[in-house]
């Protein structure tokens, strides 16, 4: 059996150890960062900032959407302990986009169009003075604004059947999406043969 192979078989695939939906987890820290720092004063009730697509008929005032998922590059992640003698796979690093949203549906919109921009505005405030977090596993997800074209979100709040309106894009980044797979490796452990230089055994 050549090296290749038994390499393939040293390799298995198991859900021990790895943490369950990072990407969901990001998601809810942001919701949590938002809330802790929208409400009441902005918002009046937690629930009115929600995980949501702006499509969705339903009673929230601000609206937190992801909407892409692509790799993250400019990270280097390494094979990670699993365990005795076995190593899982480096994670998968992301960067997630989002769109933060008002609810123009709800309460917004005509005469309270101030309102909606005064929500942007602290949505703004929040996420400048809060450049990353800590999710509870942990991990440190850093936040920058996206600079879209305008054709580009013309594009996309069509795709929602949406006319175009005012929202904050942001890049979540890095979220390291924790792979299954694992394999066992060699450790190279101390071992004493009892040897003596030469010029001490004549000695002795």
């Amino acid at each position: 059996m050549d090296s290749s192979q038994s390499d393939r078989n040293d390799i298995s695939l198991s859900q021990g150890g790895v943490s369950e939906d990072e990407i969901l987890l990001t998601g809810k820290c942001l919701l949590e960062l938002l809330r802790k720092n929208l409400c009441p004063g902005y918002v009046r009730d937690r629930d009115g900032i929600l995980l949501t697509a702006p499509w969705e008929e339903a009673d929230y005032r601000v609206g937190v959407y992801l909407y892409d998922i692509q790799d993250y590059s400019l990270v280097a992640a390494a094979a990670v302990p699993a365990g005795e003698n076995i190593l899982r796979f480096p994670p998968k690093a992301l960067e997630l986009s989002y769109l933060l949203f008002c609810n123009e549906k709800h309460r917004f919109g005509g005469l309270q169009r101030g309102q909606l921009q005064g929500v942007l505005n602290e949505i703004v405030r929040t996420l400048h003075d809060n450049p990353f977090l800590v999710r509870e596993d942990g991990e440190k997800v850093g936040f920058s604004f996206l600079r879209e074209s305008v054709e580009f979100k013309i594009r996309l709040w069509s795709s929602f059947n949406q006319p175009l309106q005012p929202a904050v894009y942001l890049r979540a980044a890095p979220v390291f999406v924790a792979s299954a797979r694992t394999r066992k490796v060699s450790r190279v452990k101390e071992r004493d043969y009892g040897l003596q230089k030469r010029g001490a055994e004549e000695k002795g």
